[in-house]
This record gives structure tokens, sequence and C-alpha cells, in this order.
């Protein structure tokens, strides 16, 4: 029996799910594009909107759902992650060629959740997930500056997108994607420090 990567390197495949289903599954996901899509600041210069990172990732959840096969014993939320993030790259990919920029024109957030369909043992992962918090927040008190704090705080543990953060904080979206990033670079310098230690 072949593998997803094998199926993919052969080229399209009959879908395993009917037309039915497929649509049920995309219908239930779009969720997951839409906070895939909130979780990349572009610059206007590159020329998409948010509607246009939405569309990407709504084409790359069909794709999955017409490529899933629930027998290989992957959950689909899993599956479709990795589809729609490939869709969403390809689209900015694509507009900053176009447009000849940088990748300093794009912040994507790093997806530090971890899907429940890839969790064996729940309440193993928890645990570990509230102890790797811990270690966060400990860290964060100690490196980054107050303001840093507070847009971490606000877009990693209270889920807000960038726009919704940059509202509260009173400043851009570009700001903002700026702060997320410098604040993480350092989070993570400290705690390779802390490792080596």
């Amino acid at each position: 029996m072949k593998g997803y990567a094998q199926q993919a390197a052969d080229g399209p495949v009959e879908p395993v799910l009917d037309e039915r289903e497929i649509a049920k599954l995309v219908e239930n996901y779009v969720p997951l594009v839409i906070k895939q899509a909130d979780r990349v600041w572009l610059s206007p210069r590159i020329g998409l909107t948010r509607d246009d990172l939405v569309s990407a990732g709504c084409y790359g959840l069909l794709l999955a759902a017409r490529r899933f096969d629930p027998s290989r014993g992957v959950g689909f939320g899993v599956f479709a992650r990795s589809h729609v993030h490939g869709a969403l790259m390809r689209e900015i990919n694509s507009a900053m060629k176009a447009a000849g920029l940088g990748a300093d024109e794009v912040f994507v957030a790093s997806e530090d959740e971890i899907d429940p369909d890839s969790l064996p043992d729940e309440q193993g992962a928890s645990v570990v997930h509230s102890a790797e918090t811990a270690e966060v927040r400990e860290l964060m008190e100690y490196v980054l500056t107050e303001r840093e704090r507070l847009v971490l705080t606000l877009y990693y543990f209270e889920e807000l997108t960038l726009a919704e953060v940059a509202a509260v904080i009173e400043e851009s979206e570009s700001a903002v994607a700026r702060a997320l990033k410098g604040a993480l670079a350092r989070l993570k310098a400290a705690m390779a420090e802390r490792e080596t230690t």
C-alpha cells in the first residue's frame, strides 16, 4: 500500500471519500484556514490581502480533503495543516517574486500548538505542555520588556490576531509583527543558552 508521499509523487489519485464527506471536512476545517491566515503579517507592498490568503488556504484544505485516507491512522487536522500551510506559502512566495520583494516583508508566526489529533496520550501531553508554558513564562519575565511580554501574551496565550493585538496596544500591525519576531528570537536564544548550561 502506498504512503501519502508516494501517492503525491505519482500524481493525482482518486479520492477515498465521497464528495459529500469531502465537503463536510472542508466546511468543518475552514476555521483552521482562518487561524493560519491570521498568523501571517504581510507588507502592503506584496499586494496580498487576508482574503487572498484565506482563499489559497481553502484550496489547500480542499486538496487535503480529496487526498485524505482515514485508514492510514493520521488525523485530518494534522494532515490538513501541512496542506493549508503549503498553499499559503506558495501564494505568498508567488506574490513576493512578482513584486520583487524579500523575506523581511512577511512575518509568519510559528505554530506552537500541538494538534489534538496527533496526541496519543492527552493527559501526558497536557502536563508536558503546561510545564513548557511555565518555563516560557518564567523566561519572558527575565528576558523581555513589558511591551514584548504583553504582545506575546496577547498573541500566543490569549490567541488574538495581529490586528487585534495592534488595536489593544494602539500600534500598527507591522510594529506588532516586528515586536513578535524580536521577542521570539530573544526567547529562543535564552532557551538555547539555558539548555547548554
